[in-house]
C-alpha cells in the first residue's frame, strides 16, 4: 500500500472526523454521515460523505470503514483513531501510534 505523507489538515492536531449513524427510513437504508470538524463548526465540510451501512460488519468496523473511506477520499495520510460514541464516531489524526494504540479502539494507518 502506498506510504501517503500526512497533510497539513492532519499536522495541525485541529481536525477530528465525525461519523453519524442515520437509521433507516421507509425509503433509504442505514447509513454513516462522515465530516470534519476543524476550527469548531460542524456541517461547513464540502467533502462530506454519506455511505451505507455494511450488515457484514460490526459497529466499530462499520465507524473505522468510514473513516477509511473519507480519509482515502481526502487524500490524507496518518494513522487515524476512531472511537464510538453516543451518536457515533470520532477519528482523530495521530503521529504518537504507540500512544494510541495504547488507549483502545480501531487503529488504523492509511
Amino acid at each position: 500500500m502506498e506510504t501517503k505523507k500526512q497533510s497539513k489538515v492532519t499536522e495541525s492536531g485541529k481536525v477530528a472526523i465525525k461519523c453519524k449513524y442515520l437509521g433507516a427510513t421507509n425509503t433509504l437504508g442505514s447509513r454513516i454521515t462522515v465530516q470534519r470538524y476543524e476550527g469548531g463548526a460542524w456541517g461547513k465540510d464540502p467533502m462530506r460523505l454519506v455511505i451505507s451501512w455494511d450488515y457484514a460488519l460490526n459497529i466499530g468496523e462499520n465507524y473505522a470503514e468510514a473513516v477509511r473511506q473519507y480519509v482515502e477520499r481526502a487524500n490524507w495520510g496518518g494513522v487515524w483513531f476512531t472511537s464510538t460514541c453516543t451518536d457515533g464516531a470520532v477519528a482523530v489524526c495521530s503521529t504518537n501510534w504507540d500512544h494510541m494504540q495504547s488507549l483502545g479502539g480501531e487503529v488504523q494507518s492509511n
